[in-house]
């Protein structure tokens, strides 16, 4: 490797190796170098609120120019047809108007079918959305599995440590063992008998 001579009369012929140099410079950036949050000026923050108001004004022309094209081409389309394929599909296109609607109300009323039983089963009711479906089978198993799996997590959680048990308060505790009790349960003493707690504490 190459060296370096410092031109410092005092350090007048001494080699320093390039790596030594390095290594010191690294460490130094490893020190100063903090995150800094990001900060924008007024300019900029106007630059990117009108950058996201362009990207939401063509996003909602194209679905307008989207729609306007599928009328047109209805439109095209009913215009090459004779009466009764008119007829046809038109009463096609009421039926599925029907189904879409009729589907959107068998959703709405096993929504609030769920709700009742989750409700009945102590589930929170934003849940609702997570087990509601189109037949009633589905719905009923799709409940039975969340509230299995909240009891399953419940469980899971208050396997942990038991709670540490506080003396009786009718237990006789000596000035002795009040000085071996954790500070949990003389914190426990207190609160259940204020009284011994003084006459042990002096």
């Amino acid at each position: 490797m190459r060296g370096v001579k410092y031109r410092n009369s005092k350090q007048k012929g001494r080699a320093v190796d390039m790596a030594e140099l390095e290594n010191t410079n690294i460490g130094a950036e490893e020190q100063t170098s903090e995150p800094t949050p990001k900060t924008y000026t007024q300019e900029e923050v106007d630059a990117l609120l009108q950058k996201e108001g362009d990207r939401r004004v063509t996003e909602a022309l194209k679905k307008a120019e989207r729609k306007q094209a599928d009328k047109a081409k209805e439109a095209e389309k009913l215009a090459r047809m004779n009466a009764t394929e008119k007829y046809e599909y038109e009463l096609e296109q009421r039926e599925k108007a029907i189904a879409e609607k009729e589907r959107a109300l068998t959703l709405a009323e096993n929504k609030n079918e769920a709700s009742k039983i989750l409700a009945e089963k102590d589930i929170d009711l934003a849940l609702v959305d997570f087990v509601v479906a189109e037949d009633a089978d589905t719905m009923n198993e799709n409940i039975k599995k969340l509230d299995k799996a909240i009891k399953a997590s419940v469980a899971k959680r208050l396997v942990g440590k038991s709670p540490a048990k506080a003396p009786e308060v009718n237990e006789t505790i000596t000035k002795e063992r009040f000085a071996k009790m954790t500070l949990a349960e003389q914190n426990q003493l207190y609160i259940n008998d204020p009284e011994l707690y003084q006459r042990l504490v002096q």
